[in-house]
């Protein structure tokens, strides 16, 4: 024991603690727009996107609450507190329902949310002793909070927008008139329901409290400036105190597109879409100590207010530059910023960018789309002038404009990603309606002219066994370690071997076959019918695959292999309509945009290094103490390097091969028998057995 005390000195402390473990989740709610906010004693809990935060003003410090650590869904909609049964309510917006005590116990309550009911998004809470009533589309229900269970369900036909408890009756209220009941009567019965003028629909309708007092001050839930704390003066009036708490976090749960720039992750919180779907035009970018940035939204709406500002499709920078930015708000041209600060706009009136080629009004502003933001290794900014005549430009590393023209794709109106392969070969995702399909083209090394150019539009395609397609959605591309493509539409998964054969006759998309398990002797196509939405290639050449409704996939390295499988029902993943993928190039994690919110999951791929030194070898947890059941993970080893587990007498323990730099390992002996405590050696080398290096790791029982 005295040796292993020794050798606790070898582990790497600074390497552990900033590690997580593989196979752990992390997410990464938004706490930033405040909307509404209640204290109880010194506490002043607020809602900030849909997320819970309470504020302690005795200490000033910060809880924050999430999925994943304390509560039981996302998008909170509406917060009400009982002093009678000190907890707090929490609805959801899919009508899920929490209870919160004051030392952060939480009671669930999910028969609404199960429920088959029509109409039963709430619209309103109000709180009568220790009973919670809730407004629905068909009715109310009340929650009792002490017992936590949902004590009665009044279905009365009516969309209710709010109810006002009081002695001896009880109002509600729909849009447009109010009804009253006496507290004596069947409430059931709607005919016991009779319209009133004795309140107004505004003074019965729910509507969140505000300036509630907490640590001597009135809190105020501000929109984008936050949760602020206000004095009050001796003229009634108030002043700015306190706050705002406003916690570093991205500024909404939105994420349609993200990648990495370095350790800089990227997030444009839009959608590309014909259809009546207005986001914010949000803009974010993580960075490697956990610091976000949120763009500025208030100078491009001050500056040009009779354009549309929202639906931010893609987010690039400068590589020349880390404070230069431009980004694609749907329809409304190319935004530039510096240090995040909106600083520039181009459409029509001063670029080549032209107007949508079918607008009709007198806006032309709100119709220049300039989306598939994407630089290329020379520095060039690409984009897709979508809806018009000419589709592909781009901006050069000298600020000149090109345009290049290809009349397959003119008019095209709706894209949604460049692909620059290493076979030189260039793709444009062209996504629905009008030539949607798989666009390739090369330059033929000059970006003047297109006359030299290989151009072809795909829109149906067959496999290599003759079966044909015709996708309706043309989804994302992504290119492998082996130079192959990845392809998603709304009928499944496709792969292109050679993008440099694309162009010929007779070209054949293939489907990846999985064996059925049932001595048929007989194959099934990868993911066939599954609407694939994002792909992603981690360092082991396995493939990450985003689906509509079908949450995550991760397949090995041909495909043929499911290794595993997440959907939010049955873990941390926040939901199965995964919109967009992107892998931190240093540590492996993966980065998860959902469409209601951002998540992680640490891989067990890591990039790989070029050489195998020993300085850059991290094995942690390192020691590992009693009652780990984790995995040991080596960190920092070369492509496919092997990796030995010996006892410090030589006696093989395990042998492993890294997934890209890095190996995992689960201490058990053979037979699944836990190891003696000691010191094991780590003997690891490259692919081809050469460069062999030796640390240690410390095991205590």
């Amino acid at each position: 024991m005295k040796r292993i005390l020794i050798y606790l000195s070898l582990a790497l402390a600074p390497a552990f603690c900033l590690a997580q473990a593989i196979g752990s989740w992390q997410v990464y709610p938004s706490y930033w727009i405040a909307t509404q906010n209640l204290t109880v004693g010194s506490k002043v809990y607020g809602l900030m996107n849909g997320n819970l935060l309470c504020y302690d003003t005795d200490d000033t410090s910060v809880r924050l609450y999430d999925c994943l650590d304390d509560l039981n869904d996302t998008h909170i909609s509406l917060i009400a507190y009982s002093s009678e049964a000190q907890r707090l309510i929490l609805v959801y917006d899919n009508g899920n329902i929490d209870l919160l005590d004051l030392d952060d116990n939480v009671l669930n309550i999910s028969s609404l949310k199960d429920s088959s009911l029509s109409d039963k998004e709430v619209s309103g809470v109000a709180v009568d002793g220790s009973t919670a009533y809730l407004t629905t589309g068909f009715g109310f229900l009340a929650v009792d909070m002490k017992e936590a269970v949902i004590r009665d369900t009044y279905n009365l036909g009516l969309s209710l927008t709010g109810i006002l408890p009081q002695e001896d009756e009880t109002f509600v209220c729909t849009s447009s008139a109010v009804y009253v009941a006496s507290n004596t009567e069947n409430w059931h019965i709607k005919d016991n329901w009779q319209k009133t003028s004795e309140h107004s629909v505004k003074e019965v309708s729910y509507s969140a409290s505000d300036y509630n007092p907490a640590g001597g001050l009135y809190w105020h839930s501000d929109g984008a400036n936050g949760l602020l704390g206000y004095s009050k003066l001796s003229d009634g009036s108030y002043e700015l105190a306190a706050g705002p708490i406003q916690p570093n976090s991205p500024v909404r749960d939105l994420c349609y597109r993200m990648h990495y720039v370095g350790e800089r992750l990227l997030i444009a919180g839009g959608i590309n879409t014909d259809f009546s779907i207005y986001y914010p035009a949000t803009a974010m970018y993580l960075d490697e100590d956990g610091t976000w940035t949120n763009f500025d939204e208030d100078t491009p709406a001050q500056l040009y207010p009779n354009t549309n500002h929202y639906n931010t499709t893609d987010l690039v920078q400068d590589p020349l530059d880390a404070t230069h930015h431009f980004a694609s708000p749907y329809r409304s041209g190319l935004y530039e910023y510096r240090d995040a600060q909106f600083v520039g706009l181009y459409n029509h009136e001063n670029s080549p960018l032209q107007v949508i080629t079918s607008y009709v009004g007198n806006k032309p502003q709100d119709y220049v789309c300039a989306v598939c933001l994407q630089y290329d290794a020379d520095g060039n900014l690409w984009m897709a002038n979508q809806n018009a005549d000419t589709i592909v430009r781009l901006i050069t590393p000298e600020g000149k404009w090109l345009s290049l023209y290809y009349p397959e794709i003119s008019g095209t109106p709706n894209c949604d990603q460049y692909l620059f392969t290493s076979s030189g070969v260039n793709f444009l995702v062209c996504r629905r309606v009008t030539n949607r399909g798989f666009f390739a083209f090369t330059t033929g090394g000059t970006l003047t002219t297109t006359a030299d150019d290989q151009h072809l539009l795909r829109t149906g395609f067959e496999n290599q066994d003759g079966t044909t397609y015709e996708p309706g959605e043309f989804y994302c591309l992504a290119e492998d370690l082996d130079g192959r493509v990845w392809c998603g539409t709304n009928l499944g998964l496709f792969v292109i071997d050679d993008p440099t054969q694309f162009f010929q006759t007779g070209f054949q998309f293939t489907q990846i076959k999985i064996a059925r398990d049932d001595g048929s002797g007989l194959a099934d196509y990868l993911l066939n019918g599954v609407a694939v939405t994002c792909i992603t290639v981690d360092a082991a050449n396995r493939k990450w695959i985003g689906t509509e409704s079908n949450g995550l996939y991760l397949i090995s390295e041909d495909g043929t292999e499911m290794l595993q499988h997440f959907q939010a029902e049955d873990s941390p993943l926040l939901s199965d309509n995964v919109q967009c993928l992107a892998i931190n190039p240093r540590s492996g994690m993966l980065m998860i945009g959902t469409d209601a919110g951002l998540c992680s999951y640490m891989s067990d791929a890591m990039p790989a290094q070029e050489e195998l030194e020993k300085d850059n070898v991290i094995v942690y947890p390192n020691p590992v103490t009693p009652g780990y059941s984790g995995v040991v993970t080596i960190d920092g080893l070369t492509q496919d390097a092997e990796v030995k587990i010996l006892t410090s007498t030589g006696q093989l323990v395990a042998r492993l091969r890294s997934n890209g730099g890095r190996a995992t390992w689960r201490p058990a002996a053979t037979g699944g028998r836990p190891l003696a405590s000691g010191v094991y050696n780590v003997v690891a080398s490259t692919s081809e057995g050469k460069n062999a290096i030796v640390t240690r790791i410390v095991v205590v029982r």
